[in-house]
């Protein structure tokens, strides 16, 4: 039997046997959530004609993203999830553990089965508004993030380079929970292949050699609840080793990143919510279910704010063999209105060329963006209203959106170019258009060519059947004009020419939890 296959048997025993709290007063909890989905990405598109590729509506899939500006959500397709928990209570102490476990399904095959945040822990009580607690996560501690806007959060587990990472990144996080302050500490360590100080007696081929060491990150945070005001602030920073540099000219030098997180926040009223949206819904299932959404009190305000600022250490392109400090900087503004079962949310993002790219780290790999290259930050906005009809359980939602991407174009300002054709070379050089740091994220634009803004529209449908169920449908489109693909002219050559750029998806979810 392989090793998977007796992962999956040891789940199936665990899963049939319901979860015993031992010692003291405590209780059990099994909780189950079954998935099923059915989507296409582009209706509009067969199989192999787009530069990624888009098969036709197919089970297990999601539908397009284009309203989500995380390139790396934590689910790929139809999710579902194994969460089986246990604690008790003696004296003071409360010791616990969760078992959480994630059952995906996507196109590729990939990631069948996988943790999703498994952890022992240790509280101890004050009284009734106080504690003292550590969590160890023994897998991985990707949900340990800073900042609040899951498009704008950092320092989850692919901070550490995941090209040369070896394995999830495990850690734990210690915390202390009073009634008007908060305050956490957490670690986190990787493995990292990074250049050896040997040299490899081999003159024809490399020269050197990548050796796993292990790297750590930490993080801090305090938030503070201002009486009787509904505002909160809270104030995060993290520091990474993210490895060494593979860069020839610095190579070895080490690759050390981090930064702050400042938000502020107000509520008022009952609670509000998230907006309705299936990209939310794939970024995290456990944050944003399909069924759950409350609507007590008449009336309900959210409004938040929050900016990070992120360096982190270089190759200077500008000056060779030295290193530089990156800068990187995000926001995002989020204001939510319910009045009844009316619901209203606008979102607004802002991430700069080096946040998007944070952590590759950097468009070329492990080097900073040249000061003669002509960057645009991204910024995305939208505009969602809904409203739930109590007696049927139906909530139907229209969003409309404007993305202006960010974009690199590398110039040959302050080079040493010179010669009659130095003013072609520099016409012939095309813009990017970046909206994740995955290769298919990236669009080249034709010569000459700038980018466009891109304009989203989407309606869902959801329906809750009781407190268990939850389906729900969407459609959407998209006018993307910088899809480009290489087409052959009638002689032959190949040309890179702007595509299609009528994009429509939908989409369909279905949910169970016991």
């Amino acid at each position: 039997m392989s090793p998977r296959s007796r992962f999956a048997a040891l789940l199936l025993t665990l899963a049939c046997v319901p979860a015993v709290a031992h010692g003291g007063d405590g209780g059990g909890l099994f909780d189950t959530t079954v998935s099923f989905s059915f989507a296409d990405d582009n209706a509009l598109k067969d199989a192999g004609e787009t530069r990624q590729n888009s098969p036709t509506g197919f089970f297990g899939q999601s539908p397009d993203a284009s309203f989500s500006r995380v390139e790396d959500p934590a689910y790929e397709g139809t999710t579902s999830m194994l969460r089986i928990a246990s604690s008790g209570t003696i004296g003071r102490w409360m010791p616990g553990g969760e078992v959480r476990i994630r059952f995906a399904v996507d196109t590729s095959g990939k990631y069948a089965l996988s943790d999703y945040g498994s952890n022992l822990s240790l509280r101890y009580l004050f009284g009734e508004t106080a504690s003292l607690g550590l969590r160890a996560f023994p897998v991985d501690t990707n949900r340990i993030r800073l900042g609040r806007t899951w498009d704008v959060t950092w320092g989850g587990s692919d901070t550490f380079p995941r090209n040369f990472r070896s394995g999830l990144v495990p850690g734990f996080k210690l915390d202390l929970d009073t009634e008007l302050v908060d305050v956490f500490a957490a670690m986190k360590a990787a493995l990292i292949r990074s250049p050896s100080e040997g040299i490899l007696d081999n003159p024809g081929g490399n020269t050197t050699q990548l050796v796993e060491r292990a790297y750590y990150a930490a993080l801090l945070g305090v938030g503070v609840d201002i009486p009787r005001t509904g505002l909160r602030l809270d104030l995060q920073g993290a520091f990474f080793q993210k490895g060494t540099s593979t860069r020839d000219s610095v190579l070895g030098e080490p690759i050390l990143a981090g930064g702050g997180t400042a938000i502020v926040s107000w509520k008022h009223g009952g609670p509000v919510g998230n907006r309705l949206d299936l990209d939310l819904y794939f970024q995290d299932p456990d944050l944003h279910p399909l069924r759950g959404d409350s609507y007590e009190g008449r009336l309900g305000v959210q409004l938040s704010a929050e900016y990070s600022h992120l360096v982190q250490v270089l190759e200077d392109p500008d000056r060779p063999a030295s290193t530089k400090l990156e800068q990187a900087r995000a926001a995002a503004l989020s204001a939510g209105f319910r009045f009844r079962g009316l619901r209203t949310h606008l979102n607004l993002i802002f991430r700069d060329l080096s946040f998007i790219v944070f952590n590759v780290p950097g468009v070329v790999p492990y080097q900073a963006l040249p000061t003669a290259s002509e960057v645009q930050p991204e910024i995305f906005g939208v505009l969602s209203v809904d409203y739930f009809f109590a007696k049927v359980g139906l909530t139907p939602a229209l969003s409309v959106g404007v993305l202006r991407p960010a974009t690199y174009r590398p110039t040959m300002q302050g080079s040493t170019l010179t010669g009659p054709y130095a003013a072609e070379v520099e016409k012939g050089i095309h813009t990017i258009v970046i909206k994740g740091s995955n290769a298919y994220d990236w669009q080249m634009l034709p010569v000459g060519e700038n980018e466009w803004p891109v304009f989203l529209a989407r309606v869902d449908l959801k329906w809750n059947l009781g407190d268990s169920f939850a389906m729900i449908g969407e459609v959407s489109y998209r006018y993307d004009g910088n899809l480009a693909q290489v087409f052959l002219t009638e002689q032959g050559h190949a040309v890179l020419r702007f595509d299609d750029p009528h994009i429509l998806s939908y989409g369909l979810v279905a949910e169970y939890q016991f």
